[in-house]
């Protein structure tokens, strides 16, 4: 039965004492003070053990390194989100996958299989600038000055989402995206509304775009019955992915809640469909419909 010790520096140092953190509300201790990853370097080296079983299978040894790291990097977050508070250090954020690589992986009493012991890496994927030439920047900077405007709020939201996410914010890049969510659908959706039930009576126009109608039922029967185009519909999972990116959008304005890498990733991942969803479809009368 191999026993893994799992490790990654931090790419700050932390005025903590050596040893054990507990951190039981991310599902274990995390240690502080492992050694140096190379003798040169002042960065705060954090570690955590993991039993397991024998694994014989190349495929379940690499399942469970992933999820050790993944185990690591979660009770780190933790411990840095309340330095980050009692120290009152801004800049200390949490770490995504990429930021806490490499992994190094120690079969703690030496020997078992070698590939428990290969460094895990994740690369950066952060987001990537339209590729413009330089007039063709310039033509569309003095062209949106000309309009007088702002920039569209989703895609400033949208950046600022991003930016979150790579640096660590997870939390803010879901408030973020659902920001976006909000402002792009509630204005598509009125104006949707404003059109298909022109005439109407005011206090049935008033329902259909009023809170006691609900956000779900405008998302669903709502937008089937002005835009033939449900989002409880659309394909691949949109419908669930909205409801649990809410849910947890829920959690953290109304119970002070977190968000992991993964949920940052999916929010972004659903403000930008919902936005491609509602920017496509015209609204009946107005200009270029």
């Amino acid at each position: 039965m191999p026993e893994i010790r799992v490790k990654f520096a931090l790419p700050f140092a932390l005025r903590l004492s050596e040893g054990d953190y507990s951190t039981a509300a991310a599902g274990g201790p995390v240690r502080i003070g492992e050694g140096p990853i190379e003798e040169t370097d002042p960065r705060t080296v954090v570690s955590a053990t993991f039993p397991h079983a024998d694994v014989a299978d190349p495929v379940g040894i690499a399942r469970l390194r992933r999820r050790d790291a993944e185990q690591l990097l979660r009770r780190t977050n933790h411990l840095l989100r309340w330095y980050r508070a009692v120290r009152r250090r801004a800049d200390i954020t949490e770490l995504t996958r990429a930021q806490a690589s490499p992994f190094r992986f120690e079969v703690i009493g030496g020997g078992g299989d070698p590939a428990w012991a290969a460094d895990l890496e994740y690369e950066e994927t952060g987001p990537t600038p339209r590729t413009l030439t330089v007039a063709q920047l310039t033509a569309e900077v003095q062209a949106g000055l000309a309009t007088g405007t702002e920039p569209d709020v989703a895609v400033l939201f949208l950046l600022d989402a991003e930016r979150a996410l790579h640096q660590g914010r997870f939390r803010e890049a879901v408030l973020f995206c659902w920001s976006t969510i909000d402002s792009v659908f509630n204005r598509k959706y009125n104006a949707l509304a404003n059109a298909g039930l022109a005439g109407e009576w005011a206090d049935a126009r008033a329902y259909f775009t009023g809170h006691i109608f609900g956000l779900r039922n405008k998302m669903s029967a709502g937008m089937h019955l002005l835009a033939n185009r449900s989002l409880y519909r659309e394909p691949d999972g949109l419908w669930g992915k909205l409801g649990d990116s809410y849910k947890r959008r829920n959690t953290i304005i109304h119970e002070g809640a977190n968000a992991t890498e993964d949920e940052a990733t999916q929010a972004l991942d659903v403000a930008r469909r919902v936005v491609a969803i509602m920017n496509g479809i015209p609204v009946p009368g107005a200009a270029g419909a």
